[in-house]
């Protein structure tokens, strides 16, 4: 799954150098808000449910075959300071979701560049300062997935 990460971070750049203005063309950023997070992951027609007024957990996820059920979860959680999205992760093709929340207009170009770059970065993070938040940043690799816990905090003073 690191080589997808990886993949990811390179289209991103490719992306950059082959257009630089088409991303700087739409600069409309919608603000990171727990409501607005959920209902990103609402449009893209996950299953989702609220575990609690502040959390809701969606689901995919498909049958390889008769033994193998690959999924994705994802965990949409809001504090009094901060956002908190966590990627539970059983199949490479997943990571598409970690990339398209990660590439949306929740954040600027130079943001989303520093969020890949944090995550292909091959270790955690705690109150890294990263434009308009300060993120905590966290991976694991059990078993059989893995898991990406992003959580911003907005640096107070600027909205």
């Amino acid at each position: 799954m690191k080589s997808f990460s990886k993949i990811g971070f390179v289209s991103l750049l490719i992306a950059r150098l082959i257009a630089p203005g088409a991303l700087a063309a739409d600069a409309t950023l919608i603000p990171l808000t727990y409501a607005n997070v959920v209902a990103f992951f609402k449009a893209a027609k996950f299953r989702a449910t609220e575990a609690q007024p502040r959390c809701t957990v969606f689901v995919e996820g498909e049958w390889k075959n008769r033994s193998i059920y690959n999924y994705c979860v994802i965990m949409v959680e809001n504090s009094d300071q901060d956002i908190q999205v966590t990627f539970y992760l059983t199949d490479a093709h997943e990571m598409n979701w970690v990339t398209e929340f990660l590439d949306s207009q929740f954040f600027t170009p130079g943001e989303t560049e520093e969020l890949f770059r944090l995550m292909n970065s091959g270790r955690d993070a705690r109150g890294e300062k990263l434009g308009r938040f300060r993120v905590d940043f966290h991976h694991w690799q059990p078993r059989h997935a893995e898991l990406f816990v992003f959580s911003f905090t907005p640096l107070r003073g600027r909205r």
